[in-house]
């Protein structure tokens, strides 16, 4: 049986990385690129292991990752943050948080995933409750608001020039990511041509 494994990040280049690097029959991969989708899908998924940006929309991957260490229905998944290589570190809000790992993006595919297994081996060890719910409905974080009254359409306009400036952003660093990513791969098989060929030619 596959490991079931959510990444949660809002960009599509990281997930793409992240499902190359965990490739099936191995692992059943479940894609999010929203905070409180993660806590709501939870109990349905019940996932192994959780590679969690901490920049999320909604619920960020702090909030996400000290709800996850609340339930004791989780405490055998493993759970790998995500950080963007200029992303600065809440020390405050990442201290409570029991985590199995935290790798900076764009990352290596190899040790993401030599990460990922060792985290479930370290995991498989934590005595785990069946008699535990998954969740209790009351026990979940409250969703979030989405209140717009008292907005005016002065503010909206500027408000959709904002996001638009916002996703413009995201494509230009999705694409750097993916060129940096396939840049990897490409060296990655083309290191290993070369070994094969090598050993083909000591062979001869």
């Amino acid at each position: 049986m596959p490991y079931k494994v959510i990444v949660a990040d809002s960009s599509p280049s990281a997930q793409r990385a992240a499902q190359f690097a965990l490739t099936e029959p191995e692992f059943e991969i479940h894609m999010f690129g929203d905070g409180w989708k993660v806590i709501q899908a939870l109990p349905d998924i019940n996932p192994d292991a959780i590679l969690l940006s901490l920049q999320l929309p909604s619920m960020d991957g702090y909030d996400v990752g000290l709800y996850i260490r609340t339930q004791e229905a989780f405490n055998q998944c493993a759970l790998i943050l995500m950080r963007g290589a200029f992303e600065a570190l809440d020390l405050r809000k990442i201290s409570p948080i029991e985590y199995d790992g935290l790798i900076q993006k764009p990352f290596d595919s190899e040790s993401l995933a030599r990460m990922v297994k060792e985290a479930l081996d370290r995991r498989k060890d934590i005595p785990f409750l069946p008699e535990e719910p998954l969740l209790e409905d009351s026990s979940m974080p409250e969703p979030p608001p989405e209140d717009t009254v008292g907005i005016t359409p002065e503010w909206m306009n500027e408000i959709e020039k904002k996001i638009h400036e916002a996703v413009k952003k995201e494509i230009r660093k999705s694409t750097d990511e993916l060129e940096h990513w396939t840049r990897e791969i490409v060296s990655s098989e083309f290191k290993k041509m070369l070994v094969e060929e090598l050993k083909a030619a000591e062979k001869k």
